[in-house]
C-alpha cells in the first residue's frame, strides 16, 4: 500500500473535476466549493442536490460520460462512480497528465486520498489511515471530536491576533519559541473551555508584558 504525503492545498480559484453524479459525488463537491475550487461535473445522471447547484450556476455540467478530455486544464480530480472501466479510465488518463485524482474507495488508483476532518473554525485535524480503515479515521476523528471544542476557535482567534506583534516585536527565534510555548502552556484554553473570555485574554496579555510586547490586539 503506498505511502501518502500528507499536504493542505490551497484550491481556491482552481480547476476541480469530479466524475459520477450520485451522492458520494454530491459531498465530494460541496466541500470542493465550500474550499473556493471551480468544480465541473460529468455525469449522465444527476442526484436533485447537484441539479441545484447547477442552477445555481455553482458547478459546471457537462451531462454525459467521462472523456479524457475533461481533464483538460484540472488541478484535482475526484471519481466518484461505481463503473471500473471510468475509474481505470480516469486513473490512467490523470496520470498521463500529471493530475492528482482520488478514485473514491478505491486506493490503488488514487494519487491523493481524502482524510477523515475536524474542523474547529481556521484549525483542522486531519486523519488518515492511508486507505488501509476509513473506519477507524472515522474512530479516531470522534474521539477527537470529544477532545477538540469550540474553545479552540477562540484560542486560535486570540494566538492569530497576537502572532503579528510577536513576529514585529520580537526579532531572535528563540525567543518567539519561548513566547508560544508559554501561550501553550497557560491557563488560557481551559479559561476559554469554560466560558471566561475575558480571563482569557487577560492571561494572554500578560504574558506578552512579560516578554515586552504590547497593545499586540490580544483583546
Amino acid at each position: 500500500m503506498s505511502s501518502y504525503y500528507p499536504l493542505f492545498l490551497n484550491l481556491k480559484g482552481e480547476k476541480a473535476l469530479v466524475i459520477g453524479g450520485g451522492q458520494v459525488a454530491e459531498r465530494k463537491i460541496r466541500t470542493l466549493l465550500r474550499y473556493g475550487a471551480a468544480v465541473t461535473l460529468v455525469s449522465p445522471e444527476i442526484t436533485a442536490g447537484l441539479e441545484r447547484l447547477v442552477q445555481e450556476k455553482a458547478v459546471v455540467l457537462r451531462r454525459r460520460p467521462f472523456r479524457a478530455s475533461d481533464l483538460e486544464g484540472v488541478r484535482l480530480a475526484i471519481c466518484a462512480t461505481n463503473d471500473e472501466a471510468t475509474n481505470r479510465k480516469a486513473a490512467r488518463e490523470a496520470e498521463k497528465r500529471s493530475i492528482l485524482l482520488n478514485v473514491v474507495d478505491v486506493p490503488e488508483l488514487c494519487r491523493f486520498i481524502v482524510p477523515a476532518v475536524v474542523r474547529r473554525g481556521d484549525l483542522t485535524v486531519a486523519i488518515s489511515t492511508g486507505g488501509g480503515s476509513p473506519a477507524l479515521a472515522k474512530k479516531v476523528r470522534q474521539e477527537l471530536e470529544a477532545h477538540i471544542g469550540p474553545e479552540y476557535t477562540e484560542f486560535l482567534g486570540l494566538l492569530k491576533r497576537v502572532r503579528h506583534a510577536i513576529q514585529r516585536d520580537v526579532p531572535d527565534e528563540a525567543q518567539r519559541r519561548g513566547i508560544y510555548r508559554a501561550l501553550m502552556d497557560s491557563q488560557a484554553l481551559v479559561l476559554l473551555r469554560a466560558g471566561r473570555r475575558d480571563a482569557a485574554r487577560e492571561v494572554v496579555h500578560e504574558i506578552l508584558e512579560q516578554f515586552g510586547i504590547k497593545h499586540a490586539g490580544s483583546g
